[in-house]
């Protein structure tokens, strides 16, 4: 095992890995699969298990890593019991009893080949298929921690057995229960650049739902404006950043310090971390189709964003998005940082050919301090800590600040049409 696995699974991994390190020697010992795919289900039925094993994905030696959780306040974590929860005696019951569902059903699947704490390994009857069942609603996951923490206690598993070549692929993939996975979507991997850290499938949202479907069709419009925007101003962090279209490099991932510990937007921030140590590639060939559907589960992402868009169409109300201009102002900004090297010591000069939406914004995200820090470095060094810098995340402010003080959200099909650019 290398040395940047063994920091990684000694100071920032979840639990449950001592747990597999502890005990790892009692895996069987045909237990070795070629791909690996991690799969959070909160509220979720049983179908996503069965979609999966009658696809033929299941047909070659695969893991999948099922962290059933349960999301809880911290209040509340730290006095209820499993026996309170036999009584009846907390509101949240029936979710705890459709989890247990889940979770019976999935250790059905197969004969149970290795069990410890909250870790068992079911080897799917007729099949090459492995599941790695963690129970993380018998003992709750904090609420402020939720998604985040149970991606993150999937993937810390996937990346120890790939340390130990008990998963010979070193790609991780990231999905959802609500994600139909391609039959070539494990191949996909094997043909990327060897300086790609990060994989991005195409996806396409649907649903049986009428007003859901075009309630979804718009906020993924939305996101693929968002990032048709940035491939226009010329951002090196042009790339989605949904949790269950991913798949990255072990490796990266513990480098980065795995999946942040948040109840949402834990894909962003992760995406945001590794596109600094490699390269970000879009599958575009290859399209993962994910169930629209409202959800309040999170505080923000689809779930929520198509729940607002089918309550504005119910007050007849347009829903908007980022004007335009925002990613011409962009445009123009990271156009501008190809000579700031040369204009470090006077940035005043730098600043004056700018527009004023520019400046202001550059003054609240703190370049000014940015500048100051790295005047004494190279060309080079310099310009390589400015994208380190202005990443997805200060872009993102970028792009709010001239929002809020400039350019006002306009109806997004108003945006589709006056944009300087398409979406693909």
């Amino acid at each position: 095992m290398s040395k940047v696995f063994n920091q990684y699974f000694s100071r920032y991994a979840e639990s449950e890995v001592a747990v597999l390190t502890q005990y790892e020697s009692g895996l069987p010992d045909e237990f070795t699969v070629d791909h690996v795919v991690v799969i959070p289900a909160y509220q979720e039925k049983i179908a996503f298990i069965e979609r999966f094993l009658a696809s033929p994905l299941s047909k070659s030696p695969v893991l999948m890593v099922l962290v059933i959780n349960e999301p809880i306040t911290e209040s509340i974590a730290e006095s209820v019991t499993e026996s309170l929860r036999e009584d009846n005696s907390v509101a949240n019951y029936n979710e705890i009893n459709q989890q247990k569902a889940l979770y019976q059903y999935a250790l059905s699947c197969g004969d149970n080949c290795w069990q410890y704490d909250n870790l068992t390994l079911i080897k799917v009857a007729q099949s090459q298929t492995w599941l790695l069942v963690v129970d993380r609603f018998t003992r709750a996951i904090d609420k402020e921690q939720g998604v985040g923490l149970a991606r993150k206690i999937g993937t810390d598993l996937s990346a120890y057995l790939i340390s130990v070549n008990r998963i010979r692929q070193t790609w991780i993939c990231s999905s959802d229960a609500d994600a139909y996975l391609p039959d070539d979507y494990f191949n996909a991997l094997h043909t990327r650049d060897k300086n790609t850290v990060v994989c991005c499938f195409n996806f396409k949202h649907s649903s049986e739902d009428k007003s859901i479907h075009q309630a979804n069709f718009l906020y993924e419009s939305a996101l693929r404006y968002y990032v048709a925007g940035l491939h226009y101003a010329d951002s090196p962090y042009a790339f989605f950043t949904i949790g269950s279209i991913l798949a990255f490099k072990a490796e990266v991932y513990v480098q980065a310090r795995g999946f942040p510990k948040r109840s949402a937007g834990e894909d962003f921030y992760l995406i945001n971390k590794l596109a600094k140590l490699g390269a970000v590639e879009f599958i575009e060939e290859v399209t993962v189709n994910l169930d629209a559907r409202t959800s309040q589960r999170v505080p923000f992402g689809t779930g929520p964003a198509v729940q607002k868009i089918l309550d504005l169409q119910a007050s007849h109300l347009d829903y908007c998005y980022y004007h335009p201009q925002v990613f011409t102002l962009l445009k123009a900004v990271l156009s501008a940082f190809a000579n700031l090297w040369h204009y470090r010591g006077d940035l005043i000069a730098w600043l004056e050919p700018l527009s004023e939406p520019i400046v202001t914004a550059l003054n609240q995200i703190g370049f000014e301090a940015f500048v100051e820090k790295q005047i004494n470095n190279s060309e080079k060094q310099f310009n390589k800590q400015l994208v380190v810098w202005f990443d997805a995340f200060k872009t993102l402010k970028f792009i709010h600040n001239i929002r809020e003080n400039h350019y006002q959200d306009i109806p997004l099909a108003q945006a589709l049409l006056t944009a300087p650019f398409r979406l693909k």
